[in-house]
């Protein structure tokens, strides 16, 4: 959902696109002494996950216990060059999280305004970061029919009762495969991880557990 609100802002003019580097919405990255690849980031690189940033999954109760996730994220050493490999890190799409609040207001608005609201359906308030950035890694608090109804609007090119709700190109980017998971060997697109099943690529939405 998050990748769909990343394509919808974009569409919006609100973000300049996938390339543009995320230095600007967070000036510390810009401070005398942090490592000058991290500027390089781009906002394609948190939606791949090959941002090379801090492994958040390995030190999970760490990050979500400091008292600044953005900054405990943009601290850390980079693990790798930004866009060289793919390692599955709940941070990227919460500094994505991050970046929706800059540009849009709160995600959780966002995402009511711009999806939910235009699926037919409320979405809840789930948990936020110390300073109030909705979790841009887990815990929306959708039913399991409000899951079907998402992944159907990805089905139907983004469209929804004759209406276009997540633009159909992003749909179509979303699913391009543009990194491989050195741990699963799966491919991964915009958010969607992508595999042949029965001789059809198919995009799922696969989690922790």
């Amino acid at each position: 959902m998050i990748s769909a609100l990343v394509g919808i802002a974009i569409e919006r003019k609100l973000l300049p696109g996938v390339d543009a580097p995320i230095a600007p919405y967070f000036p510390e990255l810009n401070a005398a002494g942090v490592d000058a690849r991290m500027r390089k980031i781009t906002i394609e690189d948190l939606l791949t996950m090959r941002s090379g940033l801090t492994d958040t999954n390995q030190a999970y109760g760490a990050w979500v216990r400091s008292p600044n996730w953005v900054h405990y994220l943009l601290a850390h050493s980079l693990q790798a060059p930004p866009g060289a490999q793919m390692d599955y890190n709940t941070g990227n799409t919460h500094l994505l999280s991050a970046i929706l609040t800059k540009v849009g207001g709160d995600t959780w608005a966002f995402a009511q305004k711009a999806l939910a609201g235009p699926l037919g359906f409320n979405i809840p308030k789930w948990p936020q970061d110390p300073q109030g950035i909705y979790f841009g890694g887990n815990d929306m608090l959708l039913t399991p029919r409000q899951m079907i109804k998402f992944g159907e609007l990805y089905l139907h090119h983004g469209r929804e009762s004759g209406r276009q709700i997540v633009p159909e190109s992003w749909v179509e980017e979303s699913f391009v495969p543009r990194t491989q998971s050195r741990r699963s060997g799966k491919l991964y697109g915009y958010g969607w991880w992508l595999e042949e099943m029965a001789g059809q690529m198919t995009a799922f939405a696969w989690g922790f557990g």
